[in-house]
């Protein structure tokens, strides 16, 4: 335009001047020739500085598009309907390590792998033919520094002004940090969803914007009745007020607060929970949210409440246990100190209660130490205590007495509560009880010296006839003094020479003839004079010389009986061991060593073990009998019925003999009951293939009651008392036996 309108106006206006200007025909002539070089040049130098200036326009533009294009962070490239490369940028460059040059002309496959390639080649159809763009995501690892991207790629179909379509233009987006982020995100979702702790989410109104399954399972509230809507995170009925106060006032000062509450499902069940609530803090520090972490805790605060329980009391009869009931004589100690008070303490045992275990079985025992306890508590003031020592022993704590003479009035509530039979399995039962009674602070002032002068006057009572009540006194500790003694003089009855040993014969009920005998210490002190050893063992026991004397009684018996197992090779020596002498590591080896030296068959050695020692399990007691076993000596379970597992054991441990309670032997004429008993454990031995001996026969009835019941061995004061050694050689002798 500019050079058509210069033209026209150089045309028509230089030919108009000239005319007037110059009248002469050749000077005109030659001005007009002068004006066509003149029009030739300016309009040449016109026309290229117009195509300079939009050349030069063209060219900055190109070069801000190519250098927009290089300095974005994304690949760009641009490709004809062939798939040839037309153009890209230096990211691109990047991705095949190349340079624009050697890319431009060339195609996919001259740089990647021919999968790859067709990839590439198969997207860049589906974009032409679809004649939209095209996005996908691809992995690709770029060949400069070979770092791997997850890129967005948009392919887009170039249109010529006609459209035709003269190739494709991709853009690849680097989303690595983005799909990244959505895996964290989406794995915490899956985490929070898949939590078994309540989540819930509340803007700063309380309005719940989120809560997980968990949070609908456990309250019952499904997540659009909750969502959108006010929702109180502490239950303000069932918390106290200044615990709601408290957690409030923490969070207000961005402080995070965590504890136990009580809430309630929507249902109305209530229920524990620990909760975690916090607040969350925006950019600014403002609150954003308020955020809640609960978990339900009921399970285990039931679990709690069932432990602590079982920890204070007793699951039979639900009176406080030992560990409950001492707690409560130290404090009721500490207040009668105080106030210059007594209290007493009273042991309670019930009478001949192992007859009704043993008679009508330990589920009517059980029921009635329950109907024991009940009466207990019933008898006794209110604010006194009444606990389970274990088995049928009890203990009542009574306070707060300003004269020790009143605690009789409770002792006797208490036996009078006793004078109503007990109905046991459908029994009418007298069951009595034996109190033993200790006073602070003239008995003792600690928990100990209390209950062992309550535990001391309790078997008092039980030896002054049983059901009543005894103080404990000093003839109590002349006792105590006497065990004392008996404890100094024993540790040196075996130097002295003071020990003997006894023999008690066992006879076969069959061929009337001694089979065997059964070792028992005797003890003649030269100060104390003859002492039973009712008296002395139990003291030998807890003294711990129980093992040298026992050690002592083995060397002798198995001396004495060398010369008896000569005349009758299946001569047996039984001897007792004590649970302490069984808990000697050393006593199998010592065993051994006598049964060397001595010449004794270990085959007629037979050691009388109690149920006790079996009770105690344990794999030292296991070791132990497996070795003794092995050995070759007989093992007796002395006592037996007497304890609580007896057929257990049998099955679990090498037992050789049963040896039948005397008390049982010694009641089977008069009680039916006693007679069954001795019936079905001579049936269960010979069962089970083991011998079994009947002690205490002090009647020919007894005799020939075991006799028709078929029992192998029997031995008592009947047949023979303990002997000497020198007395037993006379016995053998003897083709039968002579009943006293």
């Amino acid at each position: 335009m500019i050079y058509g309108f210069f033209s026209l106006l150089w045309i028509f206006l230089s030919d108009t001047v000239l005319q007037m200007l110059v009248s002469d025909i050749q000077i005109l002539s030659f001005l007009q020739t002068i004006k066509g070089f003149g029009f030739v040049v300016i309009s040449t130098l016109l026309i290229f500085g117009l195509v300079s200036y939009y050349a030069k326009r063209m060219l900055a533009a190109q070069h801000h598009l190519r250098a927009l294009i290089d300095t974005l962070p994304d690949l760009v490239w641009l490709k004809d309907e062939k798939g040839v490369y037309l153009s890209c940028n230096r990211k691109f460059e990047s991705l095949f390590g190349a340079s624009e040059s050697e890319i431009v002309g060339k195609t996919d496959y001259d740089f990647v792998d021919a999968e790859l390639a067709d990839f590439f080649r198969k997207h860049d159809l589906i974009a032409m033919h679809a004649d939209r763009s095209s996005v996908n995501e691809e992995q690709l690892t770029f060949a400069d520094d070979g770092h791997t991207e997850i890129l967005e790629t948009i392919k887009t179909p170039m249109k010529d002004e006609t459209g035709k379509l003269i190739g494709i233009l991709g853009i690849g987006r680097d989303i690595t940090r983005r799909k990244q982020r959505e895996t964290e995100i989406r794995v915490l979702t899956q985490a929070v969803e898949q939590s078994p702790v309540a989540v819930v989410l509340a803007d700063p109104s309380r309005r719940v914007t989120f809560v997980n399954r968990a949070f609908e399972r456990i309250s019952g509230y499904p997540s659009e009745e909750v969502v959108g809507r006010a929702f109180e995170l502490v239950d303000l009925e069932l918390n106290e007020a200044e615990l709601v106060a408290e957690i409030w006032h923490s969070i207000s000062a961005g402080e995070p607060w965590q504890g136990e509450l009580r809430s309630r499902r929507k249902g109305g069940e209530q229920y524990w929970e620990h909760a975690y609530l916090s607040p969350v803090l925006g950019g600014s520090g403002e609150v954003s949210h308020y955020l809640a972490l609960k978990e339900d805790i009921s399970l285990r605060k039931r679990q709690e409440e069932r432990l602590q329980y079982q920890a204070h009391y007793d699951p039979l009869t639900a009176l406080p246990n030992r560990v409950l009931i001492m707690d409560r004589l130290q404090q009721l100690i500490r207040d009668a100190r105080r106030n210059n008070e007594y209290v007493a303490v009273m042991f309670l045992d019930l009478d001949d209660f192992k007859k009704i275990n043993d008679s009508m079985g330990h589920d009517v025992g059980d029921q009635a130490l329950v109907q024991a306890a009940s009466r207990l508590v019933d008898s006794v003031r209110e604010g006194d205590s009444v606990g389970r020592l274990g088995g049928d022993e009890f203990i009542v704590l009574a306070g707060h007495f300003s004269q020790k003479e009143s605690v009789q009035v409770v002792a006797a509530n208490i036996l009078e509560s006793f004078w109503d039979t007990f109905d046991l399995g459908g029994r009418e039962i007298m069951l009595t009880a034996s109190i033993g009674i200790a006073i602070y602070p003239f008995d003792g002032d600690s928990l100990s010296e209390l209950l062992k002068s309550a535990d001391t006057a309790m078997y008092l009572s039980k030896a002054q006839g049983r059901n009543r009540y005894a103080f404990f006194t000093n003839e109590l500790n002349q006792s105590i003094s006497r065990r004392l003694q008996i404890e100094e003089h024993l540790r040196a009855a075996i130097d002295n020479g003071e020990l003997r040993v006894a023999y008690q014969p066992q006879y076969e009920v069959k061929s009337r003839s001694m089979i065997g005998v059964e070792a028992l210490l005797r003890w003649n002190s030269s100060a104390l004079g003859q002492v039973g050893p009712d008296e002395f063992i139990p003291i030998a026991e807890q003294s711990g010389l129980i093992v040298p004397i026992g050690r002592f009684v083995m060397q002798q018996a198995l001396s004495d009986a060398m010369q008896w197992v000569a005349q009758e090779p299946q001569f047996k020596l039984a001897v007792n061991i004590s649970p302490v002498q069984f808990r000697d590591e050393e006593l199998a080896d010592f065993l051994r060593q006598e049964l060397e030296r001595s010449g004794f068959p270990a085959s007629r050695l037979e050691l009388e073990i109690t149920e006790g020692i079996l009770m105690r399990g344990g794999p030292m007691v296991e070791n132990t009998l497996a070795t003794l076993h092995e050995m070759g000596i007989c093992l007796s379970m002395d006592d037996f019925g007497t304890g609580y597992s007896s057929l257990s054991y049998l099955r679990r441990y090498p037992v050789d003999e049963l040896k039948i309670d005397r008390s049982f032997v010694q009641e089977m004429t008069v009680d039916e009951a006693d007679r069954e008993l001795v019936s079905a454990a001579i049936s269960l031995s010979r069962g089970l293939g083991l011998r079994v001996v009947a002690e205490g026969v002090e009647s020919k009835e007894q005799l020939e009651a075991l006799s028709e019941m078929e029992c192998a061995v029997v031995q008592g004061f009947l047949l023979s008392k303990p002997v000497c050694a020198k007395e037993i050689d006379a016995l053998l002798m003897q083709r039968e036996w002579e009943l006293s």
